[in-house]
């Protein structure tokens, strides 16, 4: 729970007046370290954010927790453990339901973080105070610094925020304008207190201020018999659809790719036979993981879904999928289905959608390869239901409808360019020739709300046009200070080494498009 109160921190670094925001799904990851404390919290979440327009120029800023999960000390706690029969749990359960609200005055100037049942809240204080007050208190206050964000901002633009609060003392924060577009501003912050100090980043969308993406760390005094801590909180809203690194594997890529790329054939020539490959696709043939959109509908794929009962808490949704290849046998393997998770459906025997239970999506990628399966408990389920639902509210449910927007290819063609030139099929694509036997291919990522676009390999050849043995690596490691909205932003890359001089690459494109499919998981008895 005491994400919720670091979450608050973020979301008013970019507070403006004006400007209603449709309410939108955030995904928190906050992480508590205390120096010579063995251990560190985690706590995963997902909150639902909405910039609401009041009388007199006021504004109201809503979160509602959809979910969140305290890890440490070799424990898992979430939010569906609570027991809506237990008096206390079910004050917190309404406590979450109801969500908590920053009241902004028409001069920009935030009030308290408050409950919004107050009836729930005091009985929450009187029995859990500690609980209670982790869920609104400072830090939250730093985040409401910035009441505004000035008109023409400039990259390299410095902005000084100075305030007081009660619980926190001094607060100074500097924001720098790192980049800036006619929609989004990125901003560098630096931030110093009376009991803290921080440094971190935010993607701030200029229309109504509201962040898209949040990187901070801060370093905090000792307070209210806690020691001092080491915190670090990621945001970012869903429908940026952003790459959630749930699993940590982004620190092992990006070493594993600085390795490969500090040796040979990438740091230099080589003439080491075992280093390159020499079996590109063929052309017109789609890659082993790409999805025609005539298969989308052979596919056989087995979907199902159980509910599984638990000592502690409501039962959980468990889902299955096995994704087996074309009933011809003719594949080389099952192809996978990949795609943005649009909506949810809970539906009865009778295939009617269940009234008064609501299914909130919360994973912007979905990827079925293979034999899947997604438990409740895990951070990565695709939706979530409201707290202190009750097991009699799950009987009814006899099927899950995932509304998704799937990725398709079919073959596009292809571009011989000559060494030192670039494309001209592919708008966004270039090579960086770095080298007679290295070279970068650049291209765009998809946006989020693109829905057809172009993607391309490259093969080099040699002088004859042959295809040239190489050793290949697509970048997906980042630096981890940076936004996941700044990562979308920059092309994907691959670097490519070959045995020979390149003297030119064929560009094979692929069109991807997203089709509208549905996935219907059926009731079974248990998910193996």
């Amino acid at each position: 729970m005491r994400a919720l109160r670091t979450l608050m921190l973020a979301l008013g670094l970019s507070l403006c007046t004006g400007v209603q925001a449709e309410p939108a799904v955030y995904f928190v990851d906050h992480t508590i370290r205390a120096p010579g404390h063995a251990g560190t919290m985690r706590t995963l979440g997902f909150n639902r954010l909405a910039l609401e327009a009041g009388s007199a120029g006021e504004q109201r800023l809503h979160t509602q927790p959809l979910w969140s999960q305290l890890r440490g000390g070799g424990q898992w706690r979430s939010t569906d453990d609570l027991d809506p029969d237990d008096a206390i749990d079910a004050a917190l359960i309404q406590l979450l339901d109801a969500g908590f609200e920053v009241r902004i005055s028409a001069d920009g100037k935030p009030g308290p973080m408050r409950a919004v049942d107050e009836i729930a809240w005091a009985r929450v204080l009187k029995q859990r105070p500690r609980a209670a007050q982790a869920l609104v208190d400072a830090p939250q206050t730093l985040g409401l610094q910035v009441r505004a964000l000035p008109d023409g901002l400039k990259a390299g633009q410095i902005i000084r925020q100075h305030a007081r609060s009660p619980a926190i003392g001094r607060i100074d924060t500097r924001l720098e304008v790192v980049a800036v577009d006619d929609a989004v501003a990125v901003l560098a912050m630096h931030i110093e207190g009376d009991t803290l100090t921080g440094s971190g980043r935010q993607a701030v969308r200029l229309a109504d201020g509201m962040p898209l993406d949040v990187s901070l760390r801060l370093d905090m005094d000792a307070a209210d018999g806690l020691p001092v801590t080491e915190q670090r909180l990621r945001m970012v809203a869903l429908d940026t659809i952003p790459t959630l690194d749930l699993s940590d594997s982004n620190t092992a890529m990006a070493g594993y790719e600085a390795e490969r790329l500090a040796a040979p054939p990438f740091s230099g020539p080589s003439d080491d036979p075992t280093l390159y490959r020499n079996d590109p696709p063929p052309r017109g043939v789609l890659l082993q993981d790409m999805l025609a959109p005539e298969r989308l509908e052979t596919i056989a794929a087995q979907l199902a879904f159980g509910v599984e009962p638990r000592r502690m808490g409501r039962a959980r949704l468990v889902m299955g999928a096995e994704i087996k290849s074309d009933a011809s046998g003719t594949d080389d393997g099952p192809p996978p289905l990949f795609g943005r998770l649009r909506s949810v459906t809970l539906r009865d025997a009778a295939d009617r959608p269940l009234s008064g239970l609501e299914a909130v999506p919360v994973r912007p990628m979905l990827a079925l390869v293979g034999q899947w399966h997604s438990d409740e408990g895990e951070a990565d389920f695709p939706f979530r239901l409201p707290p202190g639902v009750r097991d009699e509210a799950l009987a009814a449910l006899a099927t899950i409808d995932l509304e998704m927007e799937v990725e398709t290819y079919a073959w596009d063609g292809v571009e011989t360019v000559a060494y030192g030139e670039q494309p001209q099929s592919q708008p966004g694509a270039r090579f960086d020739w770095r080298s007679p036997r290295h070279i970068g291919f650049e291209q765009a990522r998809a946006r989020p709300d693109e829905t057809d676009a172009l993607w391309s390999i490259a093969v080099p050849l040699d002088a004859d046009g042959r295809p040239l043995p190489q050793a290949s690596l697509m970048r997906r490691g980042r630096n981890a200070e940076a936004l996941d909205w700044e990562w979308r932003h920059t092309p994907q890359r691959t670097e490519i080494a070959t045995s020979a001089p390149i003297a030119a690459v064929e560009l094979r494109r692929y069109r991807w498009r997203m089709l509208p499919h549905v996935l219907s998981f059926k009731r079974i008895e248990s998910i193996e």
